[in-house]
Order: structure tokens, then C-alpha cells, then sequence
């Protein structure tokens, strides 16, 4: 199977400028249709092996083979996601880092408690990387919507605190996001500030990479949907491939920070002038959405920002 593992890796452009760069002004948006003004410029994600195990090891050892010479730096947050990613290239005896970010003096300590556990039982180089909440409205905010032009997500800006802690020449931040998102009446995708980070990396000259949004490893997750679930799918088939590592309860690491969502909804809605946030998906589904909506509902309000 012939995968771009192409570092800072764009797989989408909006339609008004064909940039990865959303257009700063007259933007097609809406809450309503928010696939309207972008598309994934990537075939329709279909392939996958029949082991999520062995796709994922392929992918790791191409991707080290490629990138061999340089250092990698795994974020891990605590949850399955990342920790799968960690041990394969553990397993593979590929050497890496690990960055921890801890929010708010440990209010994800709940979370990240597995992570630390992870590099300790296997001996594995880690980080704590602290983030005040002083500085994530202060720096971090302004900084990742100037340059990754973030519109809501506090919890995916934050990750921009990362960069600082790697080397622009010789470091690869590798990072379990872009999970396909769900969109009830889209269906799969991305909400477009899971990749901004990937425009971010591009505009502050650091490397990054993530396995997550390749066909095979999104194809995967994408057969897992389960809108019951947290995060909107089933880890049974995680947990399956890597009967090693212990279970948990699918957590975000902000649950003991909720008192805080509308001071930093307050803060991004200050820096940012988008209102509506893009769902980037493939032109079938966003026209098959659009025929539906004509249908059903009709267009009315206003669709542009």
C-alpha cells in the first residue's frame, strides 16, 4: 500500500483560495453546513489491512526508515492512543522521547498518570511539560491562532505548548490526534481544528507527524464508530491488538478543568474573528449533505463570515 508519510502532511485546501490557509476575510462557512467552504484533497479514505496491529507496524517502520537520522518525540497524554503508538516503536526497539504536558498545576494528573507510568515500566525517556493556565491565555492562545488559525478548540491549542520543547532541526513531534471526527449528518472527517496544528508546525519551521490520519490507521477507527461511546468510538479493537497494555476509562484530561471553558472560550473568542469552526470532508459527503439539507430544511441565515 503506497502512503504519504510525508512530514506536516496537508490533505486539504479550501475551495475559495485552494490553500491549506483558510482565506482571512469573506470566508463560506456555516453552522449549518460547515463542509461547505473546504474539502480533503486525499481520494476517499477506503484501505485498510485486515490487522489494525500489522497496518500500524508497516507504517512505523516505513516511516523510521524514511526519517532515519532524526529524533522522535511521542506526545503521549495518558490515553490509549498515544500509547499505542509509543509501543510499536517500544516493540520495534525504535529509540524516542516522550512529552507529558500537566495542565493547571495537575488537573490532569488523573489522565496523564498512565503515561508516566508507561516510560517508567519500560524505561523510556519522558518530559513533564507544565502549562499554566496563565500561559495558555496569554502566549499560547495568541500565538496558535496567529499561526494555526485556530477557532475553538482550547484543548487542541494547548498542544501547540509541545513545540517549544523540541528541536526544529532534528526532532519529529509525533502526535495521536486526528482521530476521524463524526459529523451526524456528514459523517467522517475532520473538525478542522484537529490539523490546524499541522498548519502551526508549517508557519514555526517545526516537523510533524502523525499516524492517526493516514488511510489505514483513520480507516480503522473510522470502522470503530460508536456515538455511545467517549469520543465516538469503541477501543475494544485497541485493547485487542495490544492485549499488553492496561484498559482505562477513555478520558480528555479536562474534566476537572470545566469551571474553565467559557474563560478560555472568552479568551479564543477575543483573538479569533471566525465564528464557525469547518468540518473537512470529501466533496461526495458534503454534497450528499447538501441535497439533504436543500430537501429537508432549505438554506436560510447567513453562510458567510
Amino acid at each position: 500500500m503506497n502512503i504519504d508519510l510525508s512530514l506536516n502532511r496537508v490533505y486539504w485546501e479550501y475551495v475559495q483560495n485552494h490553500s491549506y490557509l483558510r482565506p482571512p476575510h469573506n470566508y463560506l462557512c456555516s453552522s449549518l453546513i460547515p463542509c461547505i467552504g473546504v474539502r480533503a484533497t486525499v481520494p476517499v479514505y477506503k484501505r485498510r489491512g485486515k490487522k489494525f496491529k500489522n497496518d500500524l507496524v508497516q507504517l512505523v517502520k516505513a516511516f523510521a526508515q524514511k526519517y532515519e537520522g532524526y529524533k522522535y518525540v511521542i506526545s503521549m497524554s495518558g490515553g490509549i492512543d498515544s500509547e499505542i503508538t509509543a509501543e510499536v516503536f517500544y516493540e520495534l526497539g525504535i529509540p524516542f522521547r516522550v512529552l507529558i504536558q500537566r495542565l493547571f498545576k495537575g488537573a490532569n494528573d488523573h489522565d496523564i498518570i498512565f503515561a508516566v507510568k508507561y516510560c517508567r515500566d519500560r524505561k523510556i525517556p519522558f518530559k513533564i511539560v507544565d502549562l499554566s493556565l496563565e500561559k495558555l491565555k496569554k502566549e499560547i492562545i495568541p500565538d496558535a491562532i496567529k499561526h494555526g488559525q485556530f477557532t475553538h478548540s482550547y484543548s487542541q491549542i494547548a498542544l501547540c505548548n509541545l513545540f517549544n520543547y523540541i528541536n526544529r532541526q532534528d526532532d519529529i513531534l509525533i502526535n495521536s490526534g486526528h482521530n476521524p471526527d463524526f459529523h451526524r449528518g456528514i459523517g467522517i472527517g475532520w473538525w478542522e481544528d484537529s490539523p490546524n496544528i499541522i498548519k502551526y508546525a508549517i508557519a514555526k519551521h517545526y516537523k510533524f507527524f502523525t499516524f492517526t490520519s493516514l488511510e489505514p490507521i483513520f480507516c480503522h477507527y473510522a470502522s470503530n464508530f460508536d456515538a455511545d461511546q467517549p469520543g465516538d468510538k469503541n477501543n475494544d479493537f485497541l485493547y485487542e491488538a495490544f492485549p499488553q497494555l492496561k484498559r482505562r476509562i477513555k478520558m480528555t484530561g479536562w474534566e476537572k478543568s470545566d469551571n474553565l471553558v467559557g474563560e478560555l472560550t472568552n479568551r479564543i473568542r477575543e483573538v479569533s474573528n471566525f465564528r464557525y469552526q469547518s468540518f473537512i470532508t470529501w466533496e461526495e459527503f458534503t454534497l450528499a449533505y447538501m441535497r439533504k439539507i436543500f430537501i429537508e430544511k432549505g438554506l436560510e441565515g447567513k453562510y458567510y463570515e
